[in-house]
């Protein structure tokens, strides 16, 4: 979505931290074979710490995208979530974390001690702010602060360890954000495909690609069978099962409180887009970054290069912004964030932008497991490189001045938990 909607994310969870990460069978990726088709870019084509090899060429509007043979894919099922822990130890005195309401649903009240007002749905996922006795104040979906007692719940505490750029994959937290949810709808496309579904299965097929041994060809950006890239140590996503699909409302607070307690390495939150300026040679995709953080900066650099490689093999009359690329977006201060979860965020965070659903030809993309599984590749190899490289990204832009305002992506007056069947 563009500058008139709300670019920042709802939720959905998926990260089962409180035992082993479970494992799901073998993925195989979308097959590709580099072809290049040099052309002027705006930037040196980044080359990988991890092999050496150029990876992916830094397209401009005028310039031509990398030439690929799309070969065929296998078809990857997409897992639905975890099933809930039983509940677990509590947190101690001043730990921060995450906490996953446990099977059979989390008792909850408005203040600590007080009377219960309802029952969380069994596996959603919630920031641990404060502690007062043995009740726990909680950050939900609807930017509230709601109370829990120990027996309903099984808690991870707060990552400490580690910086990305030359982390161990094991060692690595993740949390993947799925744009928009219940009546903050998002970009809808003309043949009615809406963000908020989309948006869902690719974060699942991040999740499920992150939580699995791969191997990487990092000349072609290949991935399949093996063992080189670990499973990262956990991957929460913020929109989990509430009703069926898991649409429900999330507010931007909760998402980035999520990602802050759980100390994660890096948050992503998936997206696509509306209101593009024209036609593009090649895919306009953006990320957006936190303009104080320069890891954000570089993750986004990360997923637009790997966005261009993933994308290039599918050949469509491809729309854009003409500042597409690796961006920021200020408020009218000209110094903070202007959207909501980068601004709230404690960790390198990014909002990707992967297609523009308004165009009929991206819409179409995006209705198809193929591209979804394009985009949740391009995000996962970006993942890789930004946790275990200093890569440095590339596709870097300077943003013209938007004056249309985003959606506060503020949860609805009707917000509630959802709650255990």
């Amino acid at each position: 979505m563009k500058d008139g909607k709300d670019r920042t994310p709802p939720g959905d969870r998926q990260g089962r931290s409180w035992d082993r990460v479970w494992s799901i069978g073998l993925v195989l990726g979308l097959l590709v074979s580099a072809c290049s088709a040099p052309a002027p870019t705006q930037e040196v084509t980044s080359t990988s710490a991890t092999t050496g090899l150029p990876l992916t060429t830094a397209v401009s509007p005028a310039t031509s995208v990398v030439a690929v043979e799309h070969l065929p894919t296998q078809t990857v099922i997409v897992r639905p979530d975890p099933d809930p822990p039983a509940s677990g130890r509590a947190p101690e005195d001043g730990e921060q974390g995450i906490v996953v309401a446990a099977l059979g649903g989390m008792p909850y009240a408005g203040v600590p001690g007080g009377e219960v007002i309802g029952i969380a749905r069994e596996g959603l996922v919630f920031g641990v702010e404060e502690r007062s006795g043995d009740w726990f104040g909680l950050r939900d979906q609807c930017d509230s602060r709601i109370w829990a007692a120990s027996d309903g719940l099984a808690f991870t505490p707060r990552n400490t360890f580690g910086e990305p750029g030359r982390l161990a994959m094991e060692d690595a937290v993740v949390v993947v954000d799925p744009g928009h949810g219940g009546p903050n709808t998002g970009a809808t496309g003309n043949s009615g495909l809406a963000e908020p579904a989309v948006n869902l299965d690719i974060a699942r097929r991040v999740r499920d690609l992150l939580s699995v041994p791969h191997s990487i060809d990092w000349e072609t950006g290949e991935v399949g069978a093996g063992n080189s890239v670990p499973p990262v140590k956990v991957v929460w996503v913020t929109r989990v099962e509430g009703p069926p699909g898991a649409d429900i409302d999330s507010g931007l607070t909760y998402r980035a409180t999520l990602a802050t307690m759980a100390g994660a390495h890096a948050l992503v939150s998936i997206h696509n887009n509306a209101d593009p300026d024209g036609s593009f040679v090649g895919p306009g995709s953006e990320a957006f970054y936190q303009i104080a953080d320069q890891q954000s900066r570089r993750l986004a650099g990360l997923i637009v290069e790997e966005f261009r490689r993933g994308f290039a093999v599918f050949d469509i009359d491809w729309v854009g912004d003409t500042d597409a690329g690796a961006k920021y977006r200020l408020r009218s201060d000209g110094i903070r964030d202007y959207y909501g979860l980068l601004r709230g965020s404690g960790v390198p965070s990014v909002i990707a932008e992967g297609a523009f659903i308004s165009n009929p030809d991206e819409e179409d993309l995006l209705a198809t497991p193929e591209f979804r599984q394009a985009y949740a590749l391009a995000v996962y190899r970006a993942l890789v490189r930004f946790l275990t490289t200093e890569d440095p990204g590339s596709g870097f832009t300077e943003p013209y001045p938007r004056t249309l305002q985003a959606g506060s992506g503020a949860p609805g007056p009707g917000c509630v938990v959802p709650q255990q069947p």
